[in-house]
């Protein structure tokens, strides 16, 4: 049962003394309406401060106090934090649907709740972003203003690493979380408004939406493959420990299903309208149509050398490009069906995962220096891009943009660019990881970062670690490496958290990013033109 933390406080009961200002008649809007305070916001160290109790109650927020601690407690549906006076730590959590409390993040406050005059204080920004509002100063009325987000549409779909990775939805104003499942849930797809996900004790396969509730689709162990065409690609698992098994595909209208092998099979993957896979004992890879009518055999010679496999394929609009070897080999091209098999490359190569699908295809020679590599995809103009340092172990290639690639020593944080041509070869940044989205660098090391390509302005958007970010549009979607916290943001750093427990995956309706490497080149073009968002100016007295 669901318990509120401490009994609800009748007033702050305790005063101390401070040198403090009166920040200047600051004046508090929410969602465009003045808050009215029984006493006037303060202004320390260049933060604004205000009443606990009017800025709580106008964000619909329960509030307690533990005098013994000296520590306000706030709680908002499953949501609480708790505010120790003179303390830069400020607590978050959530219960979990057992109702017990999880504490999930500890943040840092650049100032602390106050006693001041006998009212508590709090820092605006930092209570208010925290509760999944928007935070600006507006200096030419003396204003600070906030958006409680109410009118931000779209649902995001989540598992609940604070809830046993059970099934969530959420607005993407963080307001109206609930939960969808009471299963442990991983796999998560979105496809036509619907999440599809598999039961982490069953690997039975169900579907939900924040409209139906949650519907049982298989109730068998499958491996799903792919939603796509009005269909779910799956693989019934043979129940022998690995993921093998006969391909079906179930009509997402009609719930029939078609057999689409009549072997187990193994790796299975999609891609436009072939299925390609693998058989037991056998270093062929083959390809079956969508639905199941013809099966393609792929050899690249001598199959007693070359075993190839689906998931290190790469698929370029029209062909597929693999090596023909077990760990690297020759780069070859065939059709999707497997015909008309060309050599592109007469060396050991690997194939770079991270790059544009287009009419060019970057690879790595490991031996000798890890030297990068560029080919025409008709097999013309193959020439040298970066010459390698023989002391790096090995290299990889993180983002590209047009013809710039961007590339780093995976045992250390220094990145490097360099054109396609190979020109302007220089180091970038230091970072953990490097993202472009349209025309922009993302970059993540002890915070996350964008500015231009060549990371001569680079601006913190978020100062801790994340674990992840993605780029949908022209909002940044990542979560804080600690607590799992899920956050969007603009490119401008003006973020709010979604989420108030932890994230393990998550899908929204626009979040297309597939779990393989098997992108849309269409969608992914569209990414990267995408329009840019205007930035707003600093607002240092919020922070």
């Amino acid at each position: 049962m669901k318990r509120l933390i401490l009994p609800l406080i009748a007033g702050a009961v305790i005063a101390f003394g401070a040198q403090t200002y009166a920040a200047e008649n600051v004046e508090i809007y929410i969602d465009g309406e003045k808050l009215e305070c029984e006493a006037t916001p303060v202004n320390i160290d260049e933060r604004v401060l205000v009443p606990m109790r009017a800025i709580f109650e106008a964000l619909g927020v329960e509030v307690s106090w533990n005098g013994a601690e000296r520590t306000v407690y706030a709680a908002r549906g499953d949501e609480f934090m708790g505010l120790t006076v003179d303390s830069n730590i400020m607590n978050t959590g959530v219960y979990n649907s057992d109702g017990d409390a999880i504490w999930v993040d500890e943040i840092q406050l650049d100032v602390p709740a106050r006693i001041i005059n006998d009212f508590t204080y709090v820092p605006v920004r930092a209570v208010s972003e925290t509760l999944g509002t928007t935070v600006s100063w507006d200096g030419e009325n003396n204003r600070v203003v906030i958006d409680s987000r109410r009118s931000v549409t779209g649902v995001m779909y989540y598992a609940s690493d604070s809830d046993f990775q059970k099934l969530y939805a959420v607005g993407k104003n963080g307001l109206d979380r609930h939960k969808l499942s009471d299963r442990s849930v991983y796999d998560l797809e979105m496809y036509d408004g619907s999440v599809y996900y598999l039961d982490k004790n069953s690997n039975y396969l169900y579907r939900a939406n924040d409209e139906t509730g949650e519907e049982l689709l298989i109730d068998k162990a499958v491996n799903k493959i792919a939603v796509d065409d009005g269909y779910l690609y799956y693989q019934e698992l043979d129940g022998n420990g690995r993921k093998s098994g006969v391909l079906y595909r179930m009509n997402l209208d009609s719930k029939e299903t078609e057999r689409l092998t009549d072997n187990s099979v193994k790796y299975p993957e999609k891609y436009r309208d072939y299925i390609y896979f693998n058989l037991e004992n056998d270093n062929r890879m083959y390809s079956v149509t969508k639905d199941g009518t013809a099966v393609n055999i792929i050899d690249v010679g001598d199959s007693s050398v070359a075993k190839l496999y689906p998931f290190n394929c790469m698929f370029f609009g029209d062909y597929m490009i693999l090596e023909n070897g077990m760990w690297y080999g020759n780069i070859m091209r065939m059709n999707l069906d497997g015909t008309n098999i060309q050599t592109l490359t007469q060396s050991n190569s690997l194939i770079c995962k991270n790059q544009v699908r287009d009419d060019k295809i970057v690879y790595v020679k490991p031996e000798g220096g890890q030297d990068i590599y560029c080919v025409n995809i008709d097999g013309s103009d193959n020439h040298l891009v970066h010459e390698g340092d023989p002391s790096w172990i090995d290299i990889e290639v993180l983002a590209q943009f047009g013809d710039i690639i961007y590339y780093k020593n995976p045992m250390r944080a220094e990145v490097y660019r360099v054109n396609l041509d190979g020109s302007n070869d220089t180091y970038v940044c230091y970072a953990d990881t490097v993202k472009v989205f349209d025309g922009r660098l993302f970059s993540s090391y002890d915070g996350l970062y964008t500015g231009s390509l060549d990371a001569s302005d680079l601006t913190k958007i978020y100062d801790k670690d994340v674990d992840d970010f993605d780029v949908i549009g022209n909002t940044l979607y990542f979560t804080d490496a600690y607590s799992k916290r899920l956050y969007m943001s603009d490119f401008a750093g003006n973020r709010n958290v979604i989420t108030a427990d932890s994230v393990g995956e998550w899908v929204c309706p626009c979040h297309f990013w597939s779990k393989s490497f098997f992108i849309n080149p269409e969608i992914f073009s569209s990414v990267l033109m995408g329009a840019s968002c205007a930035v707003p100016h600093s607002m240092s007295l919020l922070r």
